[in-house]
């Protein structure tokens, strides 16, 4: 099946909790409804046995109480005569009457009637009769098991006879309803040589014979014990509803409380995978627009948990990833520079050379005493200095490289001054400087980029002064070199720019280039040194730049 694959995460989860704890719980809810009628059957069922072990038990006993007295009514004297002398037995006899009523006087309470035959089945002598023996005595009601056993010669062990007696039920079973603790337990007793019925009974006595059945609308149990002395069948049956239905009222109870369980398991599960997937689709959403492009994007309000842990590492990765585009995007636009500063000096230097080359024969053509040879000469010289600049800003912004030798930074600082006069001027500005008096500040780095770096932080300051700004130059000796800060008083820099102002071909000015600050970089870090910009929008901007310190030439 493929229709998982088209649901959400959040509907996969609660799938999940469905699957893995609401449904469990409510087939265990289902298990319990089904199991209650078993389980009060079989608390039913083995109430009844112990219940009938006992009335067997008591049976037994007053079995043996009543087997004795018949015994004694079988080996008395009297009778063992008249059945072994084949004479008959005369109630009138003083010795006889008075034995036999004795014995009979004994039993009368547990036995009904007791009648004596000899070995042809002829009738020898029964109680009760209308003499004597049982004067005073009435018939009785009660119900009776029939009862025939042997009479033997006490001397020669041969059978005289037999003793056929009905012995009382009442004698024989423990009395009480609800036998054994059984409420509206029923006992039922059967004759085994005739199946009938030895109690009076309100139910059809037919059913006793099933394990269950049902009688008024109402499902019943039995169970069954079979005695061989006495010979009957005993057999007790209960209603089942009253054991039944306080498991069925649990079972009901405990469903309820399964399906309350659910519900609020699937509650939590929603709620909890709600609040998961929500920083989930924070997450998804974060992760499509970065991949159209969009790097700035974070994910806000990250939990603590693997999800919080996946979104703080998709910030880190986003951020890391801005820095190595920029590095890249950096490199590349240095890359370019480097072009266009080679192809730059290819137009400047040729130029540049050829001018040089007739200033110099109109100097050797001048006289001696002229004054136009100083002009000459200092024009000569800064065609040089433009020389050497141009030279040093292609090996910079093409390698990076620098040949760094011991230089005091205050004399590439002084020529930049001197070349960024014109530019100040023309903006309405003054210059101020604290150049950390006269002592050499040496640190190891290239003359010519050194002054072209410091040349690029004054003409920035200077074209971002208003009329009447000011740019101030301080040079400072600190523990571990030389820091020289370039402050402006002119419009400073939008704080989300201050990072993208090194970017090659980025300006804020539309006249400007994007190259010197850039280029101004790349110097610095090629020196081993840092190049540092604070700036207050409205205030000014202060480029500090760090080099090391270097031994004396």
């Amino acid at each position: 099946m493929s229709w998982p694959g088209s649901l959400s995460l959040r509907s996969k989860f609660i799938l999940i909790v469905l699957g893995g704890a609401v449904l469990p719980l409510a087939l265990l809810g289902l298990w319990l409804n089904r199991t209650a009628e078993r389980s009060g059957k079989e608390l039913l069922r083995g109430r009844l046995r112990t219940s009938l072990g006992q009335v067997v038990d008591e049976v037994g006993l007053r079995w043996l109480s009543r087997r004795s007295q018949l015994l004694r009514l079988a080996e008395c004297s009297a009778v063992q005569i008249a059945l072994r002398d084949d004479s008959p037995l005369r109630e009138t006899e003083d010795a006889a009457q008075s034995e036999l009523g004795e014995l009979f006087a004994g039993m009368r309470d547990a036995v009904e009637s007791a009648t004596v035959e000899d070995a042809g089945g002829a009738v020898r002598w029964s109680v009760p009769t209308d003499g004597p023996a049982t004067s005073g005595r009435t018939a009785r009601a009660n119900p009776a098991l029939p009862v025939r056993l042997g009479i033997y010669d006490n001397a020669t062990g041969a059978q005289l006879g037999s003793l056929d007696a009905r012995v009382s039920m009442s004698s024989l079973l423990p009395g009480g309803a609800g036998w054994g603790g059984v409420s509206g337990s029923v006992l039922a007793v059967f004759d085994r040589s005739t199946g009938a019925s030895l109690l009076p009974l309100s139910i059809d006595p037919a059913l006793f014979a099933r394990e269950s059945f049902v009688w008024g609308e109402e499902p019943w149990l039995t169970v069954r014990h079979t005695l061989h002395e006495p010979p009957m069948d005993l057999v007790l049956a209960a209603p089942v509803t009253p054991f039944t239905e306080p498991f069925q009222q649990a079972a009901e109870r405990n469903l309820y409380i399964v399906a309350f369980v659910a519900l609020a398991v699937f509650a939590l599960a929603t709620l909890l995978t709600r609040r998961t997937t929500r920083a989930l689709v924070r997450l998804a959403t974060a992760a499509e627009a970065v991949s159209e492009g969009e790097l700035d994007r974070k994910v806000e309000d990250a939990p603590g948990d693997e999800v919080g842990r996946v979104a703080r590492a998709f910030n880190s990765m986003t951020e890391s990833l801005r820095s190595t585009l920029r590095e890249l995007s950096q490199r590349q636009a240095l890359a370019a520079v480097g072009e266009f500063a080679a192809s730059l000096a290819h137009e400047v230097r040729n130029p540049l050379t050829s001018i040089r080359v007739d200033l110099q024969r109109v100097e050797e053509k001048l006289p001696e005493e002229s004054d136009a040879r100083d002009l000459l000469g200092r024009a000569l010289g800064e065609i040089e200095r433009v020389d050497r600049s141009v030279t040093g800003a292609l090996r910079v912004a093409r390698s990076g490289s620098v040949t760094l030798e011991p230089v005091d930074v205050r004399r590439p600082l002084e020529a930049a001054i001197h070349s960024a006069g014109p530019e100040l001027k023309a903006h309405g500005g003054t210059l101020e400087m604290e150049l950390g008096g006269a002592d050499p500040l040496w640190v190891k780095g290239d003359a010519p980029a050194l002054e072209q770096l410091f040349l690029n932080l004054l003409l920035n300051a200077a074209q971002a002064l208003d009329e009447g700004g000011r740019v101030e130059v301080t040079v400072a000796r600190h523990r571990d070199g030389v820091s020289i800060s370039v402050r402006d008083t002119g419009r400073g820099i939008p704080l989300e720019n201050i990072e993208r102002v090194v970017e090659p071909f980025y300006s804020t000015r539309p006249e400007g280039t994007g190259l010197g600050l850039a280029i101004a970089q790349r110097i610095a870090t090629a020196h081993g040194g840092e190049l540092e910009i604070v700036s207050t929008p409205g205030a000014g901007t202060t480029v500090r730049l760090q080099l090391p310190q270097s031994a004396p030439a």
